[in-house]
């Protein structure tokens, strides 16, 4: 008995070291995109679309608006004066990162928390409801490779949260006997805590929707059982539509300022009523088709890029028997009918956006957010019924290393530490040293004037205290849009593409150059660049309508003089990333 004792001892102490090896390397996998920022500080590079272009967490705070949802409470800042109820929700954990730890450190603390959370709750769900017992090594190894998916973590835990919400509803379901009960109690705290950190549009509406599908999938499938309608009738089996339904009355609330200005306030006139949902997306099957495959394979940008060849590589290697496991015919059919709809959605506009406006305005399409998720718990599924080691080892390590090479942020960093680097860092982006010198330069209160912006994002200005006309916002008044389109209304007719881009899409309400185009490196134009516009027709009669004073631009404009504008002063510093070209609007000359 005693040697009996003693190797059982053994094999427990060689069992936990093992699988507290397997936990440091996990950690250790994915601590490695924490690394470059550590080692570069603000100089690391943090993306810039639809995360540095708009800092309206910070503008918030710094103007004490944050938690201000008065009819009077207006972003002064942000174009040229936006409605607080306009703005995004105060009650965020996103928006707390920035508002105690700023804008750098918030949003690499967020950073880490999101991607810490993709670990954690992708092991949980794996290990507690999908694979067996002495297979929580696969469970970590796809844990990590969901971690190093490219999130947008402005959107808090949208995507990277999924794994954790989905273990927390799939505890409330009834006989689960591998959750024990206190579980329960910590599960209803993720599903009250999970609108606080996470974005209605992407995350909300879309995540609500599918829950309570696979729901009535699981109640479809599980109909079969002897019994299962007198079970259905206990209260058991109506505890995930009740969460469900208590998840979309705390979005509600926390985004009760959202639903107001849509839906209640009849006086707000949004720009998203001339939003055309096709102004970038041709109607045709043959795009339609293409659309939905590559939304197939690499998901979508917003959601996170997320390569599914290898996952289909290793459902090709998998045993037979797994193709009797009615979790991969109803997960493969999911992931198949999401993409389809995704690249038929314009078809479901096409037909019926003129009756239910609702479809164009929220974008049903978003459902794709839960691709990465789905496919990954594919993949764990299949690498438990592969047989060789190896080949299991192997697909794990390649979908790591493409989930390296898709994370867009960890690529510029690498290149930024060998100095190789092809956009601004965060500090670089920012430039507090050269902005304060331009504001000095003007010398009055930065409330007393206005300013606008070319060839950079107004969030630079802004970031340092600027107030500008410009700016980045999903919601904001049709007739701002339409005043400040007169400043460059014969600016903009000279290049099609830029003209459907502000007059359809109209998130960007940016000053833009035919010259420059619309691409997002129109609006970092290096120093070195040397790209001066060389005709820019500008309306200073609306500009100055307005209280337009003084016009930022990192590039030269060739005809000044001739449009009303005056150079005033080229501010440039030999660290420095941008060349600002201080212009001051005159009131001679103006083209009418």
């Amino acid at each position: 008995m005693a040697v009996s004792a003693f190797f059982s001892k053994i094999h427990f102490t060689v069992f936990a070291s093992s699988r507290w090896k397997h936990s440091a390397v996990a950690l250790g996998l994915i601590s490695l995109q924490f690394l470059p920022y550590c080692l570069l500080w603000d100089n690391a590079y943090i993306r810039i679309h639809d995360t540095l272009e708009g800092i309206d967490y910070i503008l918030l705070f710094r103007s004490g608006l944050i938690f201000d949802y008065s009819d009077g409470a207006v972003l002064e800042q942000i174009l040229g004066g936006l409605p607080r109820k306009a703005v995004k929700t105060g009650w965020s954990v996103v928006a707390l990162w920035h508002g105690f730890f700023g804008l750098y450190w918030g949003y690499l603390l967020n950073f880490i928390t999101v991607h810490t959370i993709a670990l954690a709750g992708m092991y949980l769900v794996l290990k507690d409801h999908f694979l067996q017992n002495g297979q929580e090594k696969i469970a970590l190894g796809v844990a990590v490779i969901f971690s190093w998916v490219p999130f947008f973590t402005m959107l808090g835990i949208s995507v990277a949260g999924q794994p954790v919400l989905a273990w927390a509803l799939l505890n409330l379901l009834p006989k689960n006997n591998r959750v024990i009960h206190q579980k329960k109690w910590v599960s209803w705290g993720i599903i009250t805590l999970f609108p606080f950190y996470s974005d209605i549009v992407w995350a909300g509406l879309p995540l609500l929707f599918l829950a309570g599908l696979a729901w009535l999938v699981f109640i479809f499938h599980k109909k079969q059982e002897r019994d299962f309608w007198n079970q259905l009738k206990q209260i058991g089996h109506w505890k995930v539509p009740f969460a469900l339904i208590w998840m979309a009355l705390i979005f509600i609330c926390l985004n009760f300022q959202l639903f107001e200005i849509s839906f209640l306030d009849i006086s707000f006139d949004s720009h998203r009523e001339e939003y055309s949902y096709f102004y970038n997306k041709p109607l045709s099957w043959s795009s339609s088709l293409v659309q939905a495959v590559h939304v197939f394979f690499l998901s979508h940008y917003h959601v996170g890029v997320f390569f599914g060849g290898v996952v289909l590589m290793a459902l090709g290697q998998a045993t037979w028997d797994s193709y009797n496991d009615w979790r991969f015919k109803y997960l493969i059919g999911a992931i198949a009918c999401l993409c389809v709809f995704y690249g038929c959605y314009n078809w479901v506009v096409w037909f019926g956006g003129n009756w239910f406006p609702l479809l164009v305005s929220f974008k049903f399409e978003r459902v794709v957010v839960v691709l990465p998720f789905l496919w990954l718990i594919v993949f764990a599924l299949a690498l438990t019924k592969i047989k060789k080691k190896l080949l299991v080892n192997c697909l794990f390590l390649v979908q790591l290393a493409i989930g390296i090479m898709a994370h867009d942020e960890f690529q510029h960093n690498v290149r930024q530490l060998l100095g190789l680097a092809k956009k601004p860092n965060f500090k670089e982006f920012f430039d507090e040293k050269l902005f304060s010198e331009i504001a000095q330069h003007i010398g009055q209160p930065q409330h007393s004037y206005k300013v606008v912006n070319l060839g950079i994002h107004p969030a630079v200005a802004q970031f340092n205290g600027f107030y500008t006309l410009d700016g980045h916002s999903s919601l904001y008044r049709l007739s701002y849009k339409h005043q400040f389109r007169k400043i460059m209304e014969d600016e903009i007719s000279k290049n099609e593409v830029v003209q459907k881009e502000f007059d359809h899409f109209g998130n960007r309400c940016y000053l833009f150059s035919s010259e420059l185009g619309k691409d997002y490196t129109a609006f970092y134009q290096h120093k070195n660049q040397r790209v001066p516009v060389k005709e820019l027709k500008l309306n200073t009669n609306a500009l100055q309508a307005l209280n337009g004073d003084y016009l930022l631009s990192s590039v030269e404009v060739g005809n000044a003089e001739e449009i009303g504008i005056r150079l005033e002063k080229v501010f440039e510093r030999e660290d420095s990333y941008w060349r600002i070209y201080l212009y001051v609007v005159t009131p001679r000359k103006l083209i009418n």
